[in-house]
């Protein structure tokens, strides 16, 4: 498999895996939902818009468009959820774009303390998958101790339910 064939497994993986948290979390009341609980940005909405917002910057960073904030992200679930499947379907289409070459071209972008960065892409592109999984991972934990547990989200299980394998569920 290529570098750029894994990638974009990668990113179905991530869009597969946010999917299943935002299912879970789905599931519980808006006092829960908002409750800080001491996670990275305190509550589940906290780190779920977190997730979000940090693919919206990148995927503005990866088109050259500027990006060295994140976005405030404030809604409720659903809104989330939009923007969940409007970042996907723009990094799907990014992702359409190129071939193995540009994995090594260099990006640069200033990053949110203002620092000016340059990194090739392969790597920034593998950063915001393994972001979102640091991230899920501690929103699933958050979801656990609500009674709430999400799916199973290792990568294999979404690989063997790509290759048309049944839903490893717990």
């Amino acid at each position: 498999m290529s570098g750029l064939a894994q990638i974009k497994a990668l990113y179905a993986y991530n869009e597969w895996a946010d999917g299943h948290v935002m299912d879970a979390a789905s599931k519980l009341t808006d006092d829960q939902y908002t409750r800080d609980l001491g996670a990275s940005f305190g509550s589940v909405r906290g780190n779920l818009s977190h997730i979000v917002g940090a693919q919206i910057l990148w995927l503005a960073r990866f088109n050259s468009s500027g990006g060295n904030s994140l976005p405030k992200i404030d809604g409720d679930l659903a809104a989330i959820r939009r923007l969940s499947a409007d970042v996907h379907t723009g990094l799907h289409d990014l992702l359409a774009l190129m071939d193995e070459d540009d994995l090594s071209r260099v990006l640069s972008y200033v990053d949110t303390q203002g620092n000016a960065q340059q990194h090739e892409l392969g790597p920034a592109l593998l950063h915001l998958v393994n972001h979102g999984t640091h991230h899920r991972a501690e929103t699933a934990l958050l979801l656990t101790s609500l009674g709430h547990a999400p799916r199973q989200l290792d990568y294999l299980f979404f690989e063997l339910e790509r290759a048309g394998g049944p839903p490893r569920l717990t």
